[in-house]
């Protein structure tokens, strides 16, 4: 992520909050991104409640929430269209001049596909920094990467295990869910390479679990040694 987006939102936040503010002050937060056929809400919301127990006996009072469809209809709110055209369009490749031209003369108003792009981030910048976030998504772990206390997961499996899944889970046959994978993880390759370019997935995951081979429990456990290692709890 350029670091000149994330001296603005620093800054920005700063101002909303009426102070000045440093980097240690922000987060903590975890990302957790996957490819299709993988889950990581229910792994979000299990990490959330552990965390949450963590520190209930410790006696704090915070607790850890999780951001997934909120990204998109807190978005949508500020763009003043519906939750399903900002998803729509937020997963578009950047217009060209012709099409921001027809946009432009339609009779219908859409912003473009950078304004829309920099209003989930904007929303999901100033989430991750209030702390004690679970973002699911979004290219949460590129807009947040320069946030100190910030760690960031990825949960993948091998295609043909991904698409046997996602075949019974959605009543697919075979050759449906192989496309619905691959066109599901296309688009978010598509909305991650607006914030990171062609830099490769190691330089802004720390880890990533397979989940053909582990189960949730193991996920959440590993995540929540890591978040006390680190002091995010």
């Amino acid at each position: 992520m350029d670091n000149l987006f994330f001296k603005y939102m620093k800054e920005r936040t700063g101002r909303r909050k009426g102070k000045k503010i440093d980097d240690a002050s922000l987060g903590p937060v975890i990302t957790i991104s996957r490819e299709y056929g993988c889950p990581a809400r229910k792994i979000a919301a299990q990490l959330a409640a552990t965390l949450n127990e963590k520190n209930k006996h410790l006696g704090v009072q915070r607790e850890w929430r999780v951001v997934s469809k909120e990204i998109i209809e807190e978005s949508a709110k500020e763009l003043e269209l519906s939750p399903t055209l900002v998803h729509e369009l937020s997963d578009r490749k950047h217009n060209s001049f012709i099409e921001d031209l027809a946009l432009f003369f339609s009779d219908n108003y859409y912003p473009g596909n950078t304004k829309i792009k920099n209003t989930i981030a904007k929303f999901i910048y100033e989430t991750a920094a209030e702390g004690n976030v679970i973002i699911v998504g979004r290219a949460a772990e590129a807009i947040t990467k320069d946030i100190k206390k910030s760690f960031h997961a990825k949960i993948v499996a091998p295609l043909d295990w991904r698409t046997q899944e996602v075949s019974k889970e959605e009543n697919l046959s075979i050759s449906e869910a192989k496309r619905k994978c691959i066109e599901e993880d296309r688009k978010r390759a598509q909305f991650r390479h607006f914030f990171e370019g062609d830099k490769p997935d190691v330089e802004y995951f720390n880890i990533s679990f397979n989940y053909r081979d582990m189960s949730d429990t193991e996920i959440v456990e590993l995540l929540v040694i890591i978040s006390e290692i680190r002091g995010f709890v």
